[in-house]
């Protein structure tokens, strides 16, 4: 059966980025895109304002749900993802000395409170001849992309003088009567009709590039400002920011933390939902190419359900992996990402892709699913150091240190491997402490939690599952994750499984039911859930 749906996907778990979904599916993409997430219902609180994940969480995609969200009634969408806003402010404030930082970020969050303003005039426009009056105006109606452009260049040309400060005349226009009447005008509309601005930033981001740093700064900022003020009367700033690079701009580059960064949604995901989201789309896929299932649309609700209905029959319950030890299948899938979803659709695609060659399609537990994932294995290690080369330049080769490590390995090791890359960093940023923090930041290195010798389990934190940085020390033991084990040539132990999830209530039924066959003492129980 040929998997590719009629709305065009090769493989039937989806293409790899959201940017990739809407260039195929056009104005059918709402009718694909996964609607369960927790994180669709918790953005669209009013009180989220700051939205902060690494790559391949899924950022993009839920700028996109704003734009057929149903929570908030009548709503206006503005999807704000133009790089030209972030090129042509840094580039203008690139080569300015400002005395402290914190000026820098003040002179942007102008500019952008400026920008998003103009945004809302032009979107109620037709509404009062009042808002035109105020705002900047082409004349022209088209594309929202345009009118960025043509905005932009006009606060850059009027408001930046040469050395690249915010001219005084912008902070007058901010408090400028007619603005001010435009501003309370609009919010009568709002209040009726509220509007979402979704505001992407940069995914791969160099800290030393204090112009750039500063622009994400400000943008928080303005967007922390705008929640408070104005939340309740319908405007909702969405800021999106990489969570690669969250920590250094909130330590060094937000002057009052408490004020403007107040309970960031994180999107750590978590395996229901990674779970429901490939089976849904697996789901999709299958309905729409006239496969014929022998069952109803599963409830998506019911993990259960979904499990058994969707995962279990084309996945099988258990794998044998490269050591040859039986491990269930769920569990050994996920424990090869770093838990988003651009990773697991990319590893469900190469296992689809195997299947089809094979002629298993789509009863995956025919193939061999370790060697397909082994295979993937090394993309995913590179798209991770790719996200962070600006921010530790060189790291590809900083990390092949790590060559031939063992899989698990006491925490002064960590300094051993260090000396190696000392030629490999930036003159002066080179210590045995940078180190351990990259390999940690990255989610490459984590700490064990708990070891059960007998089972042969090993449970470990990493640092892409917390929201606070990941301390390394001499006396921990650590652990490779997974994902790295191709790219970096690691030691596999056979005597360990390492499973680099959370000590999490949604996790304990992996951490409870995956045992090798040999070691289990009681036999595994079909359809239990993952405890909510």
């Amino acid at each position: 059966m040929d998997p590719q749906s009629e709305y065009g996907f090769q493989y039937p778990f989806g293409e790899v980025c959201c940017e990739n979904e809407i260039e195929v599916l056009q104005e059918h993409y709402s009718e694909f895109f996964y609607d369960k997430s927790r994180f669709n219902e918790e953005a669209i609180d009013p009180e989220v304002y700051l939205i902060v994940g690494r790559r391949g969480s899924g950022k993009t995609s839920l700028t996109k749900f704003f734009g057929f969200q149903k929570q908030i009634k009548n709503a206006h969408n503005i999807d704000v993802d133009e790089p030209v806003i972030y090129d042509s402010i840094i580039h203008r404030i690139a080569h300015r000395n400002y005395r402290s930082p914190d000026l820098a970020v003040n002179d942007v969050r102008k500019i952008w409170e400026y920008l998003i303003w103009s945004l809302i005039f032009h979107e109620y426009r037709d509404y009062d001849p009042l808002l035109e009056n105020a705002g900047f105006f082409t004349g022209k109606k088209g594309k929202i992309s345009i009118f960025i452009g043509e905005l932009l260049k006009h606060v850059l040309t009027k408001y930046l003088d040469d050395s690249g400060t915010v001219a005084d005349v912008l902070s007058e226009v901010l408090a400028d009567p007619v603005f001010t009447r435009a501003k309370e005008k609009v919010v009568e509309f709002t209040r009726k009709e509220p509007v979402i601005i979704a505001i992407d930033t940069f995914e791969r981001y160099d800290r030393n590039n204090d112009a750039m740093m500063a622009v994400t700064a400000a943008l928080i900022q303005c967007a922390s400002n705008f929640n408070i003020t104005h939340a309740r009367k319908g405007i909702h700033i969405k800021a999106f920011v990489s969570a690669e690079i969250f920590p250094y701009i909130a330590e060094g580059n937000i002057p009052n933390t408490t004020k403007f960064i107040r309970e960031p949604l994180y999107m750590l995901w978590r395996p229901k939902d990674l779970i429901r989201l490939v089976s849904w789309r697996f789901y999709k896929s299958l309905a729409n190419s006239g496969y014929s299932l022998p069952f109803e649309e599963p409830d998506w609700d019911n993990f259960d359900e979904v499990r058994a209905r969707m995962w279990t029959p084309f996945f099988g319950e258990s794998i044998h992996n490269l050591n040859g030890q039986m491990e269930e299948s769920l569990p050994y899938i996920l424990r090869h990402t770093q838990m988003r979803p651009r990773q697991l659709v990319i590893l469900c695609n190469q296992i689809a892709r195997m299947a089809q060659k094979s002629g298993k399609f789509p009863y995956f537990k025919e193939i061999n699913i370790a060697r397909a994932i082994s295979e993937s294995e090394a993309l995913l290690a590179k798209e991770v150091l790719n996200s962070y080369d600006l921010i530790y330049p060189g790291v590809s080769e900083i990390v092949q240190a790590l060559g031939s490590a063992p899989a698990n390995f006491p925490g002064n090791y960590l300094d051993q491997v260090a000396k190696k890359t000392a030629r490999a960093w930036l003159e002066g940023n080179y210590s045995v402490s940078a180190f351990r923090r990259l390999v940690a930041e990255l989610g490459i290195v984590g700490r064990v939690r708990t070891k059960d010798e007998k089972a042969g389990i090993i449970e470990a934190d990493f640092e892409y599952a917390m929201s606070e940085p990941l301390i390394l020390n001499d006396t921990d033991e650590c652990v490779i994750h997974p994902m790295f084990y191709r790219k970096l040539q690691i030691q596999r132990n056979p005597a360990f499984i390492v499973l680099p999830f959370p000590d999490h209530e949604d996790y304990q039924e992996i951490h409870n039911r995956n045992r090798p066959a040999a070691n289990r003492t009681t036999p595994i129980k079909r359809g239990r859930q993952f405890r909510q």
